[in-house]
């Protein structure tokens, strides 16, 4: 099954950190979005917001996607003023069709990628797209369950399954590697074990648009590391 990514990088503006030029390179083929959120004082509507900064706005905006689509990246900008910015994510995420949200952090390079799964669901769309971010890298790729008792799938079966369809995609097997944890704090697991690593891949993980997306588990890790982290949502699961 071939699927098609598209992937959103909401930046907080004004003067946000410019994307990682690795992550560039690395986005070249894809298809992103690059969302700039002005957030805006409790007390001043979006309008006042648009009519004083909008032309600054988009200028640094568009700076901050021209290194995109010098690297071959089909790039859309959006900007948005106002201040529930995980609302707007969520909304811009749905407009754009983008199946990934990457929070850019810190990199200097992508050589070991983490991937935690939780279980089989999206499985198809996350192999996938490790599948686009390891064609497009030279890096392995670590493949990390930790064991609840909720688990409709054992953590074997599951490792087992995302390595085979990554391989489908024609990742070679020496580049893939599964670790299984029985640490039942699961934030806390992966985000030591992201420590290690140079970028991460996480799932949504409940069935709310806004939870999945920003739901406890990548809230949590996004929030406690400076790395790259690619959140996959799930497009596919019915609106609850």
């Amino acid at each position: 099954m071939s699927i098609t990514h598209n992937v959103l990088i909401p930046l907080e503006l004004p003067d946000p950190d410019p994307i990682p030029s690795v992550l560039v390179d690395t986005l070249a083929s894809m298809e992103v979005v690059v969302l700039g959120h002005y957030g805006l004082p409790e007390q001043t509507p979006p309008s006042a917001g648009r009519n004083q900064f909008e032309t600054k706005a988009n200028t640094e905006l568009d700076g901050l996607a021209q290194p995109l689509a010098e690297a071959g990246a089909s790039v859309t900008t959006r900007l948005v003023f106002g201040k529930a910015r995980d609302k707007t994510i969520d909304r811009v995420a749905v407009e754009e069709d983008c199946d990934v949200i990457l929070t850019p952090g810190q990199a200097k390079t992508v050589e070991r990628i983490v991937v935690p799964m939780r279980g089989a669901e999206n499985l198809d769309r996350i192999t996938s797209f490790v599948g686009e971010l390891l064609s497009a890298t030279d890096a392995s790729v670590t493949l990390f369950h930790t064991s609840e008792s909720s688990d409709r799938l054992p953590g074997e079966e599951l490792l087992a399954a995302a390595t085979d369809r990554l391989v489908e995609t024609g990742v070679a097997p020496d580049r893939i590697n599964q670790q299984l944890s029985e640490d039942e704090d699961v934030e806390r697991s992966i985000v030591e074990l992201g420590e290690d690593f140079d970028l991460l891949v996480l799932g949504e993980t409940e069935p709310s648009l806004r939870d999945r997306i920003f739901g406890t588990v990548p809230a949590q890790v996004t929030a406690d590391t400076e790395d790259p982290a690619f959140v996959v949502r799930d497009i596919d699961a019915p609106e609850s």
